[in-house]
């Protein structure tokens, strides 16, 4: 804005200059606004790319609510939500809100936006910064439909659910963990896991400490009094099984254990009752056994109850008697057994060693055991082995007895040994990885392709060879302690060493291995070789580029920093400048232990690097400012960019700094210019509503006198001239005093008012002072004057001490009521002197007194009492010139209280 004085027209270019700056190079869309038009008046590069327009000024005189959808979020639509926006930015003078906007492509995004009224040239603008978060959006939004999920799987599991905090106190508990242990989360209050009492008398303690330490524990079932300390009343005993496993953050810390609990009662019940019922069917088994020639009844009782399977068929194969465990291995029931014949659950009539089946039933009476396979009622088929008798019955009559015992878990056993023999084949002959078994004395046994290639021989051939054929003999010591190593624990390795390759080169290896025993009891060695040919280059590689790296990372004029574990590892020699030391004293330090106490943004600078260093795990880069303390304590703005390294170790982080400081001084002297030129702006219209409200009534007098002189000057009396006249005298001298008061308001503000001491009767002047104000205010209240050890003279300036005691004592009978006096007291001590008065008027508000020394401010209850508001502006200012205080206390209907203090020793300011 175009300024009168050279001062400000010189300081104008380079605030608009850094602002204009700012506002064009910004990354965050940034425009103009006129707040009563809602038009765009100006606007940066990447406010128009967000939108899609060509250039800046393409967008010039556009609406600011024409790229938005139709609704906002909370429904209102974007133009009426716009015009609202910008009148409430103008009301409260800033505002921040979200915002959808149309991208070019048609697609809605998020922005942040924050808008600030600016006066300027006699209109309102708006300043508008805008930041896009629809990737926070988005985040926000799948970790709460995450959250959201869990919390739901939690609740309605059918299984007990139970999260521990690190310390081992219980977090949350579900309906399904209530059911089982009958406890509250209430009762589980104080209560730790790591201390439980029952679990350290069943010694799984320490497999809880491992879930703690970040492993996948499994608890077998134990026995658990449903109680969580011994005080409590214990609810009944079960036997409960869990799975522990632990939830960490990105860093690995744990955040907390999860603990899915199983009820193993019944089966531990059924296992205990299956046991007594075997150990029961045994004993009844014997018994029976010697009882079986005496009763019949008591043999039925023991084909009834034998866990195997036994069935009576005749000679043509129809089942005469099957017990229920034959039944149930089959599927059937008793009933349906008996009316079906052997033949219906094999698969074959004749199957293979029938004649054989046949030739020993007849010969001995007797057949198996062996193996075969029955077909169930659901068409699977069951493993057996089978054996029996042929008996004659009582009538006569050929039967044969058949026990047959299920032998599943056999069957599975041994198709598990042959599967992993299998794959123990394919693991040896297509591993990448060189494999050998050695005997003792260094006898290749068995070596696999990828151990032949790695030291260019065939398999054949290596098994004329010892293992010290091709080991270097520079490695005998080594082998020796590895040997004692393997007799000690059974396993060596992994270690460092080389082959000698078939053409004579060293091949770099990293062995490990372990001791076997053969069948026939010898000790051999198996080994494991990986070739490191390709990983010892790699490392020459990185090395270099380590040696790369250093060089870059020392010259760079560019501020670079390493965080790891959230400290600084290493400071190149640009960013230790910002701080003002040097790189080795940061390292090992914490961006905290650098940083005021908090940030700008009023953010505590621990927590804020916390977040801001998760964040970038999360994220992978985040960009912010951030405020530093420089080694001599003043205090420096940087722009910091975090970027995580990916496969860096223990959550490396790159920071690359950037000193800001210049750039934010220069923001916030634009901020100041923008306030001072709002504060001229408002001072000038008050001045201007002053002059016309208060010269208004005088100079209405001085005319009205003037005119009734002109008009009727031959028929007024002497006296009513002379009223006239002094009418005009008295108004003149209220418009001089007034222009007085403002001339020397202005020289205060201009620094132009020069402090005069001078020797003077205080207490004459004082007297003087009282009897001008009464003769002023023609004495409508009277001043009551007193005066304690003062002194015979004093050194101050007469001319500002006039102007604080007549402001002071015309207020307080200008708002008193006609008739009240007003006390006024000068008192002397050793080191000041003070002045008190007090007035019985109308009081100043509460809300009035925060702005009471404010050029033009007057108290809201004055009504129709004359003033301009610059008495006691002039009356702080001249006290602060003599180095005094002044301090006021009023209450409303109950009067004023004005003390000033200024020192005998005076130090003018």
């Amino acid at each position: 804005m175009p300024s009168e004085k050279g001062s400000a027209a010189t300081a104008e270019p380079d605030t608009t200059g850094w602002f204009r700056t700012a506002f064009a190079r910004s990354v965050d869309a940034m425009a103009l606004v006129d707040a009563s038009t809602g038009e765009v008046v100006v606007a940066n590069e990447a406010a128009a790319r967000s939108v899609g327009y060509p250039s800046p000024e393409a967008m010039i005189g556009a609406f600011a609510g024409d790229h938005a959808p139709e609704f906002q979020p909370d429904g209102r639509r974007s133009g009426e939500m716009m015009r609202e926006v910008l009148r409430r930015t103008v009301e409260t003078g800033s505002q921040r809100f979200e915002w959808q906007v149309l991208a070019p492509g048609g697609s809605v995004t998020y922005h942040d936006v924050v808008a600030t009224a600016i006066p300027a040239e006699g209109r309102t603008l708006i300043l508008a910064t805008a930041r896009d978060i629809a990737e926070h959006k988005r985040t926000e939004d799948e970790l709460r439909l995450s959250g959201s999920r869990w919390l739901r799987a939690f609740e309605q599991s059918p299984v007990s659910m139970q999260v521990f905090a690190p310390d081992g106190s219980t977090l949350q508990v579900n309906k399904a963990y209530g059911e089982l242990f009958q406890l509250t989360l209430e009762d589980l209050k104080g209560h730790s896991i790591r201390k439980d009492e029952q679990l350290a008398m069943a010694g799984v303690l320490p497999l809880i400490e491992r879930a703690f330490q970040g492993e996948v524990v499994t608890i077998p079932p134990l026995p658990f009094e449903l109680r969580a300390s011994p005080e409590q009343r214990a609810r009944g005993l079960r036997w409960i099984g869990s799975t522990m496993f632990p939830v960490l953050d990105l860093r690995g810390k744990l955040i907390e254990v999860v603990c899915i609990h199983r009820d193993d009662t019944a089966r531990i019940d059924a296992e205990a009752e299956v046991r007594e019922m075997t150990q029961s069917q045994e004993r009844i088994i014997a018994e029976r056994t010697a009882e079986l020639r005496i009763s019949e009844e008591r043999f039925k009782r023991l084909f009834e109850f034998s866990p195997l399977g036994i069935a009576l068929v005749d000679e043509h194969g129809h089942f005469q008697e099957t017990n229920s465990a034959f039944a149930e291995m089959l599927g059937y029931t008793h009933d349906e057994l008996l009316e079906m014949n052997y033949w219906d659950i094999n698969r074959v009539k004749h199957f293979p060693g029938e004649r054989t089946f046949f030739d020993k039933l007849q010969g001995t009476g007797r057949f198996g055991p062996f193996d075969k396979e029955y077909i169930c009622k659901d068409g699977s088929a069951v493993p057996v082995l089978l054996h029996g008798m042929r008996v004659i019955s009582s009538t006569g009559e050929v039967q044969i007895w058949g026990i047959a015992q299920d032998i599943s878990a056999r069957k599975k056993a041994e198709r598990a040994l042959r599967d992993s023999e299998e794959k123990f084949k394919a693991l040896f002959e297509f591993s990448p990885l060189g494999m050998a078994r050695v005997s003792w004395d260094g006898k290749f046994l068995q070596v696999n392709q990828s151990f032949a290639d790695m030291i260019g021989y065939t398999a054949e051939e290596i098994y004329d060879l010892t293992y010290w054929d091709v080991t270097p003999r520079k490695y005998e010591e080594q082998e020796a302690k590895i040997l004692e190593i393997v007799r000690a624990h059974g396993t060596f390795g992994p270690f460092e060493k080389e082959y000698i390759h078939r053409d004579g080169h060293l091949v770099p290896i990293n062995l490990s291995g372990m001791l076997i025993r053969s069948p026939d009891g010898e000790d051999q060695l198996w080994g494991i070789a990986v070739d490191t040919t390709e990983r010892t280059r790699a490392e020459l590689a990185l090395k270099e580029s380590e040696r790369k790296f250093r060089a870059l990372f020392e010259t760079s004029a560019q501020g670079v920093m390493l965080h790891e574990n959230q400290l600084f590892s290493a400071v190149n020699p640009a960013a230790a400048r910002i701080f003002g030391l040097e790189p080795e004293q940061l390292v090992g330090m914490h961006p905290k232990d650098f940083a005021p106490e908090f940030q700008p943004d009023g953010q505590p600078s621990a927590l804020a690097a916390q977040r801001r260093l998760e964040e970038c795990m999360e994220h992978g880069t985040t960009r912010f400012e951030w405020a530093q303390l420089h080694r001599d304590g003043h205090e420096v703005m940087m722009e910091v960019t975090l970027t995580c390294i990916e496969g860096g170790r223990n959550g490396l982080i790159q920071a690359v700094v950037t000193d800001i400081s210049e750039r934010k001084r220069a923001e916030m002297e634009l901020k100041r210019a923008l306030e001072r030129e709002r504060e001229l702006n408002q001072l000038k219209n008050n001045f201007v509503s002053m002059v016309s409200h208060e010269f208004r009534t005088p100079l209405g007098i001085i005319q009205s006198s003037a005119e009734i002189l002109a008009d009727y000057l031959e028929r007024l009396d002497a006296a009513e001239r002379q009223e006239q006249l002094q009418s005009i005298i008295k108004n003149s001298r209220r418009m001089a005093g007034l222009m007085e008061d403002v001339l020397l308001l202005g020289r205060l503000d201009a620094g132009r008012m020069v402090f005069r001491a001078g020797r003077l009767d205080a207490a004459a002047l004082c007297r003087r002072i009282v009897d001008e104000v009464n003769s002023t205010s023609s004495a409508r209240c009277r001043i009551r004057f007193f005066t304690a050890g003062l002194p015979d003279e004093i050194q101050a300036d007469e001319h500002l001490l006039r102007h604080i005691l007549i402001n002071l004592l015309s207020n307080a009978v200008k708002y008193s009521e006609e008739g009240e006096a007003v006390v006024f007291q000068a008192i002397g001590t050793e080191k000041e002197l003070r002045f008190h008065i007090r007035d019985r008027g109308i009081g100043i508000p509460a809300e009035d007194r925060e702005r009471l020394f404010d050029a033009f401010q007057r108290g809201s209850n004055v009504g129709q009492r004359p003033g301009t508001g610059l008495g006691l502006v002039i009356v702080k200012q001249s006290v602060e010139l003599h180095g005094g205080t002044i301090d006021v206390e009023s209450h409303v209907g109950a009067g004023t209280a004005v003390e000033v203090a200024i020192p005998l020793s005076i130090k003018p300011t």
